[in-house]
């Protein structure tokens, strides 16, 4: 009778080269996982979201187009995918559930790194930093310069969801906030004494005074205690799509810097 060990030897090979196939099989299936940036790349289109009434940063022109130092920015990376790019007009306050949503691939809307929204976002490095400052009406400037505590006593307006809520929450704690979702809506409350005073960046503040003329600075300023603007991307983005980001904003931080003063020329002259 003949022995049954060379079958069993031939069968044993066969099912270990099979195991082994089937590992090299998935090891390939694992690796072959598309990064962000080769996802984008494979749709061809970036999606940005911003809040398009902050200007300078983001806002429509007289023609309706969305401009604004924030979307050259948003051209310069996209030049550095190699992709076109498509903007979302998102209030402020539903971009970050927009980006968890995947609704879009960033966003590149003067977004501050705060501690809590790194919870929910990847930020890439800052590319622009600026003041806060108190806006009033002209008839009240004297009186806040004079004595800033009464803007404890006051009602601040200021964007829902912003650096700025969280600056007057902490060094006005007893003042009554005002949420809103658009910086023009700011002044439209304290011009028409809805609220007291609003709370912006200096340039947001030059231009919603360009633009109303009942409206002017305090000398009262406020540092966010936050590191500026810069890029929000998906959670656990892979660090392809971090570097391209990083690498424009390197290459043209010093221009952003321009860029702002620059667009102040294009506002809407009721915007």
């Amino acid at each position: 009778m003949k022995s049954k060990k060379p079958f069993l030897i031939v069968m044993l090979v066969i099912i270990c080269i099979g195991f082994f196939a089937s590992l090299s099989a998935c090891s390939k299936k694992s690796t072959s996982k598309e990064t962000s940036l080769e996802k984008i790349k494979k749709k061809g289109v970036l999606t940005v979201g911003l809040s398009a009434a902050t200007a300078p940063y983001e806002f429509h022109n007289s023609n309706n187009k969305i401009v604004g130092a924030d979307v050259l920015l948003v051209k310069k990376i996209a030049k550095e995918i190699g992709v076109k790019y498509k903007i979302e007009d998102i209030d402020f306050d539903g971009l970050l559930p927009a980006l968890e949503s995947k609704k879009v691939d960033m966003i590149v809307s003067a977004m501050s790194p705060t501690p809590e929204r790194k919870k929910s976002a990847d930020f890439s490095k800052v590319y622009y930093k600026s003041t806060n400052v108190f806006v009033t009406r002209k008839e009240d400037v004297a009186k806040y310069n004079n004595n800033y505590k009464l803007l404890n006593q006051s009602t601040i307006a200021v964007l829902n969801s912003s650096t700025q809520q969280q600056v007057v929450e902490k060094d006005f704690s007893n003042a009554h906030l005002k949420l809103l979702s658009k910086s023009t809506d700011l002044a439209l409350a304290v011009s028409n004494k809805k609220a007291d005073a609003l709370l912006v960046d200096i340039p947001t503040a030059a231009l919603l005074e360009k633009n109303n003329k009942t409206l002017a600075n305090t000398k009262v300023k406020r540092s966010d205690n936050t590191a500026g603007a810069a890029v929000a991307m998906p959670k656990n983005t892979s660090k392809d799509l971090k570097n391209a980001v990083n690498t424009t904003i390197t290459k043209y931080k010093t221009d952003y810097a321009k860029w702002v003063l620059q667009e102040v020329k294009y506002v809407k002259s009721n915007d």
